[in-house]
């Protein structure tokens, strides 16, 4: 093959040029620190490039943001079931206190106070939210879990035998001093009856649709201070169902079941006035606004469970729901409490008067029947204390079940916030390997890199020099 002048000056001129445009490549990967500066310089790389970015931002988001969400969302649950815990504990504190055999007046007054400030204040964690989110009201985040203020709407509200109370209410007949003809000391009684306590009270008077083992019941409504008294009406009539509006309360009588017989229980009814601090129905029962019509089956659908992504295919449960921790019966064993205490001070009022009248009474037959009441009201005053005491004892027993219910509750959460933590050490050491590929797929050896441009600048400077020799000479020089 001939080989001219022309074809040696566009061989040397095309590497000239590819050795430039080689300068120009590793002078660029120094600047930018990166392999390649569009995909076609490296298909593989770009395409790998791709996939690693993609899974150290996905890595990033759980990281950054859902773990550090759930992190934070489990924290607030947290301290709202420990806050619950301490107000239970004090109320537990004050039970015990109102089971002395020794208490003054005063002191069953500080108790009855101590209880009234608690209770109002016991749900009040329950709103707890994080970001806006109330926690404990499962998928209706935008709901608190009780009322904010006073209103009035119309719920039909259906309980079980899984959320009523069914025990044995201890009713103490006292004597009524303003008869015409007054009781003695033999018309005081004690009456066990077998109460179905709803979990809430100030109930419309609708009579409630009952039903007791299979059997449907229309209640007689009762009020709390009617003539005939509600209890005496339910202790008086053993085939008699009484349904108690105010303190909501359905009285069953001794031939229609007892605690140990009646063991399957459905009570519907009406609430339309709500307070304050009232835990809303609608996160507990199967409920129907009647104002708004709509229908909450909670025993159907329950509050739900908010799962949150932290990984490739990984969700864990963040939120509590109310009903493992925040119970009715809590607030409604504080106001039998509150209404025991109450009646013991009302019995002792009622001694000190008589015994005020019996210092000034001159008339024998006045006398007498002073003392008759005397007699009444100090025995009275006996089933009344025993009472007292038994609901005091008996909430102790309560207090510490809700403390166990409110424990495997704080447990779940802590088990859910160690997992956590696992799994974001677990995505901190995963990041890292993937940034770790990420960088030895894209970034340069920019030392490596500088000693291959330094060797390319010399290599152009000597193709230059020999070009230059080269393209000096021609066939004319040799004519």
């Amino acid at each position: 093959m001939r080989v001219t002048t022309k074809i040696i000056q566009n061989n040397s001129l095309s590497n000239i040029n590819i050795n430039k445009t080689l300068q120009d490549t590793l002078s660029t990967q120094i600047s930018t620190q990166k392999k390649i500066a569009r995909p076609s310089d490296d298909p593989i790389v770009a395409l790998r490039s791709l996939r690693l970015r993609t899974s150290v931002n996905q890595t990033e988001q759980y990281l950054e943001k859902n773990v550090e969400d759930a992190e934070s969302w489990l924290e607030v649950t947290e301290d709202a079931i420990k806050t619950f815990s301490e107000i239970i504990t004090d109320i537990r504190s004050n039970y015990t206190k109102g089971t002395s055999d020794t208490l003054t007046p005063s002191d069953r007054q500080i108790i009855l106070e101590n209880l009234t400030a608690l209770g109002e204040e016991l749900y009040n964690s329950g709103n707890a939210d994080f970001a806006g989110r109330t926690v404990f009201t499962g998928y209706r985040t935008g709901m608190t879990l009780t009322y904010q203020k006073q209103e009035t709407v119309d719920y039909t509200i259906t309980e079980t035998k899984d959320s009523v109370r069914l025990d044995t209410l201890r009713y103490v007949h006292t004597p009524d001093l303003t008869a015409a003809t007054h009781e003695t000391e033999q018309d005081v009684y004690v009456k066990d009856i077998t109460r179905i306590r709803l979990s809430y009270d100030d109930l419309m008077d609708t009579p409630p649709a009952v039903k007791l083992n299979g059997t449907d019941y229309v209640p007689e409504v009762i009020s709390s201070d009617a003539d005939p008294y509600a209890y005496i009406s339910a202790a008086g009539n053993e085939g008699k169902v009484v349904f108690v509006p105010e303190t909501g309360e359905v009285l069953v009588g001794s031939a229609i079941g007892n605690t140990d017989t009646l063991t399957d229980i459905e009570v519907s009814y009406h609430r339309e006035n709500w307070s304050r601090g009232d835990l809303r129905p609608e996160h507990y029962f199967k409920c129907k606004d009647n104002v708004n019509d709509v229908e909450y089956n909670y025993t159907d659908t329950p509050a739900g469970e908010i799962q949150y992504n932290i990984g490739v295919n990984q969700s864990l449960r963040i939120n509590t729901n109310a009903s493992d921790c925040y119970s009715h019966d809590v607030l409604r064993d504080v106001d039998d409490a509150i209404i025991a205490l109450k009646e013991v001070d009302s019995i002792e009022k009622q001694i000190d008067i008589v015994k005020n009248k019996l210092k000034t009474e001159t008339d024998e037959t006045v006398i007498n029947g002073l003392n008759a009441d005397l007699d009444a009201l100090k025995k009275a005053q006996t089933f009344l204390n025993d009472k007292l005491h038994s609901i005091m004892s008996k909430g102790i027993g309560y207090t510490d079940t809700y403390l166990d219910k409110n424990n495997v509750a704080l447990t779940n959460c802590g088990t859910r916030g160690k997992r956590l933590e696992l799994i974001k050490n677990r995505l901190d050491t995963q990041l890292s390997t993937l940034k770790e590929l990420k960088s030895e797929n894209e970034d340069v050896d920019v030392a490596e890199t500088a000693i291959k441009l330094a060797s390319a600048e010399y290599a152009y400077d000597a193709a230059l020099m020999a070009t230059s020799k080269i393209l000096k000479e021609s066939l004319i020089n040799y004519i």
